[in-house]
């Protein structure tokens, strides 16, 4: 019997395992660009996040000082208040009394000091509002630093007198930059 001899040809094994590897090389490269894109991305977002958390406890601690010193302010002028308080309770703040005097649009304004009548605005006037109420409040004795306590009175069932109402709150709200310490409350006498 004759012997034959086996001879194996790998060579077209390694050809298909060498075209495997190569699709290999080239995908995970590609692979390796997405998580790049990717990380690089996740980076930036993370970096946004961060300067955004430390804007945002910058204006935290900004609010908590206002807060603070706003505490401060009112334990130091607790005493102010106290006299203020006391002295609405004996009839000496600033009344602001609103009447309509025609059907209409057509009002007046009675400002009183206690029982005392410091002056009158009309409808007239309204664009003088401002500077009329500033007026009144220093004929009335005080100065910009004082607590003030007032109150604005009108009759709702007064048509003129119910349309009036936000022009002469937006007048005593705009002296109030002016007087920081002027705190007024609506009263509607009709109910």
């Amino acid at each position: 019997m004759k012997v034959r001899e086996i001879i194996l040809d790998f060579t077209s094994l390694l050809d298909v395992v060498m075209i495997i590897l190569f699709f290999f090389v080239l995908y995970s490269s590609i692979d390796t660009e997405n998580a790049t894109e990717k990380a690089k991305a996740a980076e930036a977002s993370y970096t946004e996040m961060q300067e955004q958390n430390e804007k945002e406890q910058i204006e935290w601690r900004q609010k908590a000082d206002e807060e603070w010193e706003r505490i401060l302010s009112a334990d130091a002028n607790a005493g102010k208040n106290q006299q203020a308080l006391s002295a609405y309770n004996d009839g000496k703040g600033i009344s602001f009394n609103l009447h309509e005097v025609e059907k209409g649009d057509v009002w007046t304004l009675s400002v009183l000091s206690g029982n005392k009548r410091i002056g009158e605005i009309s409808s007239d006037d309204s664009k003088e509002l401002k500077d009329k109420l500033k007026e009144m409040v220093k004929k009335a004795g005080y100065a910009p630093d004082d607590v003030i306590i007032s109150t604005l009175t009108f009759n709702g069932n007064d048509f003129g007198t119910e349309a009036a109402v936000p022009t002469v709150e937006k007048a005593i709200m705009s002296i109030q930059r002016e007087y920081k310490n002027l705190y007024f409350t609506t009263i509607n006498i009709s109910k």
